[in-house]
């Protein structure tokens, strides 16, 4: 039951956002859109205690694809994002690769706008989804991780414009804390699943079937990503971001990753 109202949520976050765009439809500004491409490098720490219960931390890249839409006092964006980590263990010099390929998408409105006299504040939310496996190369059974992550959290944009050396820059900050989450954090990827009892081979949808709906009890994770771009003229810009981020799981096997990133994106307008 929780499941379905938990569902249910999520489509009505769209239907509100549909009809939010029906509403300033006839608006008169026409709206700005840029695609996003960048790239960049990560830092992490992993204390995955189903692997390990030792910290692991190295660093990684990534790559970033995404779509920003922003019209009069409203800003939508979503984006989808890869990462390749090499962490590894300073006490046992062991080594893990994690992969993890994880979406947003974000809406915001305007509810504090000073004529760039001070700064804009725009509230909405974060709809997330994540995917992630770590692999503990030292072992040979039982050496896979795998977890999923679907999110909504209330969201809080700061921004600002400003000159420096007579051109143009925005900064802005972006913040999101979960409030629901539907996670699953299977032992293995080797462990069979209830969904797959019946079957010989573990099927990709029987790892996100048997999860759980969970909430400040036991999922916290934090999200700050803060924000340099600077516009060209053809409408294009360039954009330098800093994200940092803390998660913790208290599962069978508890989980805490830190992650600090920084990436380097190119909006080319639409």
């Amino acid at each position: 039951m929780n499941k379905a109202y938990f569902i249910l949520a999520i489509l009505c976050l769209g239907l509100l956002n549909k009809n939010v765009a029906q509403e300033t439809i006839s608006e008169t500004e026409k709206p700005i859109s840029h695609f996003i491409t960048g790239v960049g490098g990560s830092y992490v720490n992993v204390l995955d205690q189903g692997i390990s219960p030792l910290l692991y931390n190295g660093i990684g890249g990534s790559v970033i694809l995404g779509h920003l839409t922003k019209k009069d006092s409203k800003l939508n964006t979503s984006h989808l994002k890869f990462d390749f980590n090499n962490p590894n263990s300073s006490i046992s010099n062991a080594e893990m690769y994690t992969f993890r390929l994880e979406g947003h998408y974000q809406q915001y409105w305007n509810v504090f706008n000073e004529n760039d006299k001070f700064i804009n504040l725009n509230l909405g939310f974060d709809l997330s989804g994540k995917w992630a496996l770590r692999q503990h190369l030292s072992y040979t059974n039982n050496s896979q991780h795998i977890e999923t992550r679907i999110s909504v959290a209330p969201a809080i944009l700061i921004d600002k414009s400003f000159t420096l050396w007579k051109r143009k820059f925005d900064i802005g900050m972006f913040v999101n804390i979960p409030v629901v989450t539907y996670a699953t954090r299977p032992l293995f990827a080797s462990t069979k699943f209830p969904a797959s009892i019946n079957k010989e081979e573990v099927e990709f949808f029987d790892y996100i079937l048997e999860g759980d709906i969970i909430s400040f009890n036991k999922y916290f994770k934090w999200s700050n990503q803060m924000y340099l771009y600077y516009p060209l003229k053809n409408g294009n810009g360039l954009r330098l971001d800093y994200f940092w981020s803390f998660e913790s799981y208290q599962s069978q096997n508890p989980i805490k990753t830190a992650e600090h990133a920084i990436m380097i994106s190119t909006f080319f307008q639409l």
